[in-house]
C-alpha cells in the first residue's frame, strides 16, 4: 500500500503530552500496526521536566526537524538535540524531556505502533 501524507492537509491531534501536537503519517494502517510514524510539534511552553518514564517499544527513532530539545537518558545523562540530530532510544530506556524550543518539531518512528508508557524511578 502506498501511503502519502501532505503537510498542507494535515490534522494535528492531542496526545500523550498536552504541550505537544501529533501528526499521524499513516504508517499504523499501512503496516497493520507494526510501525507508528508521526511528527510531534510544540504547541505550548515546556513547563518543566516531563517526569522519568519508559516506552515499551521494540524500536524508537527520533529525528529533530526544527528547533531543539534537551532530554535525560538513563546511563547517558543530559543531551541537547538540534535540527538535523537524531537518536535511537533503546527499548524501555528511562528518560525524560527537560526542555525544548517553542518551534520544536520531531519525526518519531516506533515499533510496534501501540505501546505502553510507564512512569519510572530514578
Amino acid at each position: 500500500m502506498t501511503t502519502m501524507s501532505f503537510r498542507k492537509s494535515t490534522e494535528w491531534t492531542s496526545g500523550l503530552r498536552s504541550y505537544f501536537e501529533y501528526r499521524d503519517l499513516g504508517m499504523v494502517e499501512a503496516t497493520e500496526g507494526r510501525v507508528l510514524a508521526n511528527v510531534i510539534r510544540a504547541v505550548g511552553p515546556c513547563s518543566g521536566p516531563s517526569g522519568y518514564h519508559t516506552h515499551d517499544v521494540e524500536f524508537q527513532l527520533n529525528y529533530v526537524l526544527r528547533g531543539w530539545i534537551r532530554v535525560e537518558l538513563e546511563d547517558v545523562g543530559e543531551v541537547r538535540f538540534e535540527a538535523g540530530d537524531s537518536w535511537n532510544q533503546e527499548p524501555n530506556i528511562k528518560h525524560e524531556v527537560l526542555e525544548f524550543s517553542d518551534d520544536f518539531e520531531v519525526l518519531e518512528i516506533c515499533m510496534p505502533a501501540e505501546f505502553q508508557t510507564r512512569d519510572a524511578e530514578r
